[in-house]
């Protein structure tokens, strides 16, 4: 079976997570116990559909700087592969408007982010903690962490729903 043909059965009764694209730096992650707020709205949010082959994963982009930039890129199709085993990243074609979002954030499984060091979207299937850069700019419906966890690289198109 081909990678992406393994990817799209894998994702074919779930949904996607992963985090930052590069690998951490002994600066990065902080010990700060209460991170700063995320600017996550998910109440003011736009509905957008990832595409993996067949397979298409609901979700919604998060009412911030770096989420409205990214809306203005759709729809991008983009080359994930897997970092640290607990995030799926792709290169963005540019990098993303980060103007009043936090300098960092924890995100949750299940959460679109945004690695501004390397300018990567993000889909976290597994806990990375709190590192600086990170930015959530949405989430996706579902629960895949395992399905993630073994799927390789695949392309997938990001897009308004």
């Amino acid at each position: 079976m081909s990678s992406l043909s393994a990817v799209v059965a894998a994702l074919a009764g779930v949904l996607v997570t992963g985090c930052s694209s590069a690998p951490p730096s002994p600066a990065a992650p902080s010990s700060d116990p209460e991170p700063v707020a995320s600017n996550a709205s998910p109440s003011d949010s736009t509905r957008i559909r990832i595409v993996v082959g067949d397979v298409q994963l609901m979700g919604r982009l998060f009412d911030n700087s770096a989420a409205t930039d990214l809306k203005a890129l759709l729809p991008v199709t983009l080359n994930f592969a897997d970092l640290n085993g607990v995030e799926k990243t792709a290169p963005l074609p540019r990098k993303l408007a980060v103007d009043g979002m936090p300098d960092g954030d924890d995100p949750r499984v299940g959460d679109l982010g945004y690695w501004s060091p390397d300018g990567d979207l993000v889909i976290y299937y597994g806990d990375v903690g709190y590192w600086r850069g990170i930015s959530r700019i949405g989430e996706v419906d579902g629960d895949i962490p395992a399905v993630l966890r073994n799927a390789g690289e695949f392309s997938a198109t990001v897009e308004s729903a």
